[in-house]
């Protein structure tokens, strides 16, 4: 099964924690696209396989959402991942900060001992959430360990968080502490600053340049753990990141200074400390080696296959024991606002999937005759069926030379009318189960995801399925206009169902009872309004000889009544008026086809071409 995941950010460091998972996915085969929820973070995944907004994401559907900030939206499909955007740097309480559960998530990926311990009491506290440790991605490219081999001065790595009351860059005395010991030319200084740091600060560091010292602005900081032997941090998070190394670190007031750093008041004792660091003491080591083994054990840079594996693992999980997350309605409307979205509903419970290793096969079956146009994404969106039946009717066009490159069972006839060439095609499928799709309909990925789910344990007593579809005409999805509830039966059994005998709007005659799928067909309904208005003439051509069966003398009533109220009803009654002109036109087409199929037959039954 080809799983799709999303990696969510919201800053842009968190690009460094998603690309080893990024890299992870693409090796064992599935899909991933980012996206990013600042603005300015959506330039650091340019060029990247990302999603630019919501309705992007939705069309999406990921299985898997790897977040790696505080929030997700929850109208987002998918099971939500907390891999999170930092180690337990104690810099708040542990309900305000890092142990902070906000009620987005489904699975938490923990670090190591020091936070799994609490997020599994959080998880029997609250209920709605499961536990995994896994290790944190961001740091796998630091391993294997590598060992140092400066042959020259030693390397210190200063590194500073970006709130004031923590940050050592704001203090003027620590700043002329670190360009002295630059200029004594003892040290070679690199220096990394938070990507949220304020600009006048980030200016600062950047005048320090010179021989002995050099300004990094970046988020990925891997490169230089590896060259330093020291570093020189506050608060922020990336100590622990650095101390994984086995290599000591030396805090400036920091606010839960451990044994595991060598932690400093003022900037004069700057030197001296990186003195005593740079001599490892065992005590200080020993320390760290103890920190490491609570705090993230893995050594084997295997983290984010960890963190898929348990993510898969979840998403095929029985979840029923799972408490309903909260209402949580200040959170999600700060999600909705922040990404402009008000309309799309939101997933309250996280998805089960199936293994879908003893599903049923299907058939998909294509009618087309000169589908240039339409053929390769229709083929692409039924790409996970068994087997793909294309049922062409001579096209003259290069509709089969295109359906070659997505399947060889394409079979010709002479095309009479809709309902008996499917009815001719459907007993050729291989497969019982057949999902038959017009040229102009798309198969989406959670349409996708259902059918697949439906096949897996599909209900004894349905043969068939309605599909609601989601139409549009040329280029606008249309909401109203009476087209809101369009359903066609699309998926069905073949030794259970036909088409009846109708030359136009054709329906399935199913045997037995008929269930309903929740997710819509993409119906491509009109791409113009010549293609629209020749789709009338032909379909008013063959409404005519249905109709000629049944209806009576024509009259007045038929060419002036029955239009108006078509049109009236679907631009008042089905509010196509909500549409704008789409709706207009619609209603208004929809009233001349009326028109139209009548004067069609008034025609055909004065045996007049």
């Amino acid at each position: 099964m080809t799983y799709r995941f999303l990696i969510y950010i919201s800053h842009s460091y968190g690009i460094p924690i998603g690309e080893p998972l990024e890299k992870e996915i693409v090796r064992q085969g599935y899909e991933v696209k980012w996206f990013a929820d600042m603005a300015y973070s959506k330039k650091g995944i340019d060029g990247k396989s990302s999603c630019a907004n919501v309705q992007e994401i939705i069309n999406y559907h990921p299985h898997i959402v790897l977040t790696a900030t505080n929030n997700v939206a929850d109208f987002i499909p998918g099971i939500k991942v907390q891999i999170f955007h930092g180690f337990l740097a104690n810099k708040r309480s542990n309900e305000r900060g890092h142990f902070r559960v906000r009620g987005f998530f489904d699975l938490y990926c923990t670090q190591g001992p020091s936070t799994t311990s609490v997020f599994k009491q959080k998880q029997k506290q609250y209920g709605y959430f499961e536990v995994e440790e896994t290790g944190w991605s961001k740091v796998d490219p630091l391993f294997p360990l590598e060992e140092n081999k400066n042959s020259q001065k030693p390397v210190i790595l200063i590194a500073s968080t970006f709130s004031q009351k923590h940050s050592l860059a704001y203090n003027d005395e620590v700043l002329r502490e670190l360009k002295a010991l630059a200029q004594s030319g003892r040290y070679t200084i690199m220096a990394v600053l938070h990507p949220k740091m304020d600009v006048a600060i980030r200016t600062k560091f950047k005048s320090m340049e010179g021989d002995n010292f050099t300004f990094y602005d970046t988020t990925y900081l891997i490169p230089y753990f590896k060259q330093a032997d020291v570093m020189l941090a506050d608060t922020t998070s990336a100590i622990t990141e650095f101390i994984l190394q086995e290599k000591p670190v030396v805090t400036f007031r920091n606010n839960k200074p451990g044994p595991y750093h060598i932690n400093i008041q003022e900037a004069t004792e700057i030197d001296a400390a990186l003195q005593k660091a740079l001599q490892r003491p065992e005590a200080l080591m020993q320390a760290i080696r103890d920190y490491i083994e609570f705090t993230h054990p893995y050594k084997d840079g295997k983290s984010s296959q960890r963190v898929i594996e348990s993510s898969i693992r979840f998403l095929h999980k029985d979840k029923k024991h799972l408490k309903p997350k909260p209402l949580n309605l200040v959170r999600r409307l700060q999600m909705r606002r922040l990404l402009g979205d008000f309309k799309n509903k939101s997933f309250t419970s996280p998805i089960t999937l199936s293994d879908q290793k003893n599903r049923q096969k299907v058939t998909a079956i294509i009618p087309v005759y000169n589908e240039s146009h339409n053929i390769e994404n229709t083929l692409k969106s039924v790409a996970f069926a068994d087997e793909i039946m294309v049922v062409d009717s001579y096209s003259t066009d290069d509709t089969v030379a295109i359906s070659k490159k997505y399947t060889n069972f394409i079979i010709q006839r002479d095309f009479g009318y809709p309902a008996s060439q499917k009815n001719w095609a459907i007993p050729q499928a291989t497969h019982e189960w057949i999902l038959l799709l017009d040229a102009d309909e798309r198969v989406t990925l959670a349409l996708q995801d259902e059918i697949l789910e439906i096949l897996n344990n599909p209900a004894p007593d349905i043969n068939a399925y309605w599909i609601y579809r989601k139409n549009h005409f040329m280029g606008r999805e249309v909401r109203y206009s009476g087209w809101q509830n369009d359903k066609v039966i699309r998926l069905f059994k073949k030794s259970h169902n036909r088409y009846e005998d109708k030359m136009v709007h054709e329906e399935i005659i199913p045997e037995g009872k008929v269930g309903y799928l929740k997710n819509r067909l993409y119906h491509n309904t009109y791409v113009s309004l010549d293609h629209y208005l020749n789709k009338l003439n032909k379909y008013a051509y063959w409404q005519s000889r249905d109709y000629d069966r049944f209806t009576g003398k024509l009259t007045p009533f038929h060419f002036l009544v029955k239009p108006f109220w078509k049109f009236f009803k679907h631009y008042i009654i089905q509010q196509g008026f909500r549409d704008g002109i789409v709706g207009f036109s619609v209603s208004f087409l929809q009233s001349y086809s009326v028109v139209l199929r009548y004067m069609k037959l008034w025609l055909y039954r004065r045996d007049m071409k």
